[in-house]
């Protein structure tokens, strides 16, 4: 049974260290510009680790194209962060004022006093948040990140496809998407009015690392923090495995297998099969983040189930089943909503 479903088998640890040593390193887009969101010592880690296998590492042209083009807009999201805190302090402390507005006749409540201390913490957050901001690389004018990228990524990325192979694979992955087949179908409504080259991004992706597989000769070991359900198998909330329709179709188009990862795994298994010695705080950072994601998703989604729960109206629930099936991560929605303000 084993034979023909090897799919939904894990490889034993043998066979894991045998293609940790053999096989070529490719990593997504989002693991690239995820870099970004890291701390300087965990983003380090990461590079390191880079380092020890880049005379193995190989990523596909729309990975690449991805990254330069959502590098500036994640760039100046991190940036925000300090303006989205200090208007959320600002409506606290207001929520917080106005509340004890109405206990001005309690009779121990010393609500001036109060007042004072909140302004006082408020204030000497804001001096904190302040001082964070102006220690904050600025990375518009000059991007080590980029520059780092830049040299171990030279020569090691694959060409485009041709027009009419885009075209083709365009059309290809229409009928993919309403077969709902991986990757990529959970795009369908968030990215159907980017233009082909986004929409079908993740199928471009899939479809150049299978054409590596085919023209070199080696397995794959792919490197994605895409969280969405068109790449893994998910049951009742936990993530089983990579999904094994696509691990059967890497195997049947180019007689390899792919071993498919997030960032966080990766780093755990590179400590296991390659002698590193990346931190346990530097992995839980990179986990913490992805795990943050995935309860932002989560979390929307229960949300539209409860409005569909709540709502009679059959077209309302109709759109409402389409955003839960078709979630995207906090991060993405600020790359996708930037992009369209460019864009605008």
């Amino acid at each position: 049974m084993k034979n023909k479903f090897n799919e939904y088998y894990k490889l034993s640890e043998e066979e894991i260290k045998d293609h940790w040593e053999k096989d070529i390193f490719c990593f997504d887009a989002n693991v690239l510009l995820n870099l970004y969101r890291y701390s300087p010592s965990t983003r380090e880690a990461f590079f390191s680790l880079l380092e020890k296998v880049k005379d193995r590492i190989w990523i596909t042209y729309q990975a690449a194209f991805e990254y330069q083009k959502n590098r500036l807009v994640v760039i100046n999201a991190q940036r925000e962060a300090y303006k989205d805190i200090r208007e959320t302090l600002t409506k606290k402390k207001g929520e917080i004022e106005a509340k004890l507005n109405g206990f001005k006749k309690h009779p121990y409540l010393q609500t001036a006093e109060l007042k004072k201390q909140i302004e006082s913490a408020f204030d000497s957050i804001g001096r904190d948040l302040d001082n964070l901001e102006k220690k904050h690389p600025d990375y518009l004018d000059k991007d080590p990140v980029w520059e780092k990228l830049s040299g171990l990524l030279d020569g090691k990325v694959g060409d485009d496809f041709s027009k009419d192979d885009l075209e083709k694979l365009y059309r290809d992955g229409k009928k993919r998407y309403d077969e709902r087949v991986p990757p990529g179908y959970m795009d369908m409504k968030e990215k159907q009015n980017e233009g082909n080259r986004s929409l079908y991004g993740d199928i471009i992706v899939w479809k150049q690392v299978i054409e590596k597989a085919k023209t070199n000769g080696n397995s794959i070991i792919l490197i994605t923090d895409d969280l969405k359900e068109d790449w893994w198998y998910k049951f009742k909330g936990k993530t089983i495995s990579p999904r094994p329709e696509l691990i059967k179709e890497f195997k049947v188009e180019t007689s390899k297998r792919i071993n498919i990862y997030q960032a966080d795994k990766f780093l755990e298994m590179a400590n296991k099969n390659l002698a590193q010695q990346t931190t346990k705080e530097a992995i839980q950072e990179i986990r913490n983040i992805r795990l943050a994601d995935e309860l932002d998703i989560e979390k929307e989604v229960r949300e539209l189930e409860i409005l569909l729960e709540d709502n009679g109206d059959e077209n309302f629930k109709e759109n409402a089943r389409l955003l839960v099936t078709n979630k995207e991560t906090s991060f993405e929605k600020v790359i996708r909503i930037s992009s369209e303000e460019q864009n605008k």
